[in-house]
């Protein structure tokens, strides 16, 4: 058939719910090479797919990262110190289209400088210019996040004025480099879970999560984990929610009847936790099979992201979301209007009110009820069949016929 190039972020939370996409266009005859960084080398491979490494950059010209809104001056950055070999590279590769994660402004660039059909992959909520600042709780926080990210917005209109300078591209707004808009966009979550799903227009796919699959193996003991009352704790591999968090939970359910798993962020030493409690597994990130033990957890206490949310739906089980950016807050807010589950921002949290919060969900069947409501939403979502059965249509079909 014919060839694809992804190209994505180095955070697993955005190269995971693709694994499913790029394994099912493997299988339908697709050759598909895979830019990333080298810890996603060895899985990307055993998978199937032809592995390049980015090139390398220099991290001492790199924007000050001063809050969430730094990721806007990250990612232009990235885009103009990589670009230049990029190009080389996948013109030489000559794929008929390129499939970039939402965050990837390198990948829509080089997909638009070299007229190659491209597909934005959306691992998390999808935001357009209208629903990013339609927000009301963004709306209200956004001034102050870019009064303490001025240093970084200057680094922002530094290099988007390259950029164009370079390559002759058009104005790199704001939002346009987080959310890359392509014709095609397919997004992991099903309607009910993205927000303002109704204000999206044809060209976005919401088609669930795309048959999650990992080609990993756990040292972890499984089959000692009780059926009643377990609970897992994971902010994933990049957010930390700090040490009075990990405090706070251990001593909200120490010595109780739940059993605890506490994931703990990379930048987590176990040494300061004190005394573990004795229902308490705790590990570093990356070392637990999360979707086997989501099949048995009866609470996921999280961060909102996308990943960890179609995770949790998909084996029914009920959240308590403490967001730590504005769009998982905007994931946790649907989650709890949803009925699948409870948002605490991070300041909340207690040890009395992660007590009663958690109480409040075991006690009320109706939060699984309506996680599991999410799940068979986005099983009926299409997921990787719709998926590439879209990318095909555009890429082949309709392309094709231009």
């Amino acid at each position: 058939m014919g060839r694809v190039i992804f190209m994505n972020v180095s955070a697993a939370g955005h190269v995971i719910p693709t694994l499913g996409l790029m394994t099912e266009l493997i299988n339908r005859g697709e050759e598909v090479i895979y830019y990333e960084a080298p810890p996603f080398q060895q899985e990307i491979e055993n998978l199937g797919a032809a592995f390049r490494c980015y090139p390398p950059i220099n991290p001492e010209t790199a924007p000050p990262v001063e809050n969430e809104m730094s990721l806007v001056p990250s990612l232009t950055w990235c885009a103009y110190q990589m670009l230049p070999a990029l190009l080389e590279s996948v013109r030489a590769e000559k794929p008929d289209y390129i499939i970039h994660d939402s965050l990837c402004l390198w990948g829509r660039l080089v997909a638009q400088l070299l007229h190659i059909p491209a597909v934005n992959s959306i691992a998390t909520a999808a935001f357009t210019p209208q629903t990013f600042y339609e927000c009301p709780w963004l709306r209200k926080k956004l001034p102050v996040f870019l009064k303490q990210a001025a240093a970084g917005m200057k680094h922002y209109r530094q290099y988007q004025r390259k950029l164009r300078e370079t390559y002759g591209v058009a104005p790199i707004k704001f939002v346009d480099t987080f959310t890359n808009i392509e014709p095609l966009n397919i997004c992991y979550l099903p309607p009910e879970l993205q927000p303002y799903s109704h204000k999206f227009d044809e060209r976005f796919h919401f088609v669930g999560p795309c048959n999650p699959v990992r080609a990993r193996e756990y040292d972890f003991p499984l089959e000692k984990l009780q059926k009643d009352k377990l609970i897992l704790i994971s902010f994933g591999n990049i957010h930390d929610p700090g040490l009075p968090f990990y405090r706070s939970c251990i001593q909200a359910f120490g010595n109780t009847d739940a059993q605890v798993i506490m994931v703990l962020s990379p930048a987590m030493d176990i040494t300061l936790l004190g005394d573990i409690p004795d229902n308490f597994i705790i590990r570093p990130t990356g070392t637990v099979p999360q979707l086997q033990i989501l099949e048995r957890a009866s609470l996921f206490i999280m961060h909102g992201a996308g990943g960890g949310t179609r995770e949790a739906v998909w084996y029914s089980v009920p959240m308590i979301a403490v967001p730590q950016t504005y769009e998982q807050e905007i994931i946790s807010r649907r989650i709890e209007e949803q009925g699948a589950g409870i948002m605490m921002m991070l300041e909340d949290v207690t040890v009395e009110n992660l007590q009663q919060t958690a109480q409040r969900i075991f006690d009320n069947n109706s939060f699984c009820v309506n996680s599991g409501r999410l799940g068979d939403a986005c099983r009926a979502a299409g997921g990787v069949k719709r998926a590439v059965d879209e990318i095909w249509r555009y890429a082949y079909e309709k392309n094709s016929s231009q």
